[in-house]
């Protein structure tokens, strides 16, 4: 009896563990790594995945505000690097971000944005270098 008391124990203490784990919050995406990314200075970064739509209607308008606000551009494909997607969080396809060049997070969208949105955001980097 006292055997069964400790292993029902036990199998508890693991399930509540596991679920505590299940349930913690994904990571915040605050600050990238530019270097890393191959990108210097300030940039439009997008996650995505070959075969997301959303993420490739996006490039063209994402490429058009880079230049429009003399920032980089980078598309990093989370199917090559999924390492990336799990350092920073990245649950979302397409997660598009503007970064100063010191790598602060000045605007995030997991969708495509508003016209208008990430232009603002990418002159706020410029000027923040």
């Amino acid at each position: 009896m006292l055997a069964r008391l400790l292993i029902a124990a036990l199998f508890l203490g693991v399930a509540f563990a596991a679920y505590a784990a299940w349930k913690r919050p994904p990571r915040r995406l605050s600050r990238l790594d530019l270097a890393e990314l191959g990108v210097r200075g300030p940039a439009i970064v997008q996650f995505s995945m070959q075969n997301c739509a959303p993420c490739r209607a996006a490039v063209p308008h994402l490429t058009a505000a880079a230049d429009a606000a003399n920032v980089g551009y980078e598309h990093v494909d989370l199917d090559e690097r999924p390492d990336l997607a799990q350092r920073y969080g990245i649950r979302t396809v397409p997660t598009i971000v503007v970064a100063a060049g010191s790598g602060e997070i000045l605007g995030k969208w997991t969708r495509l944005p508003q016209n208008g949105e990430v232009s603002e955001a990418a002159e706020k980097a410029r000027a923040a270098t």
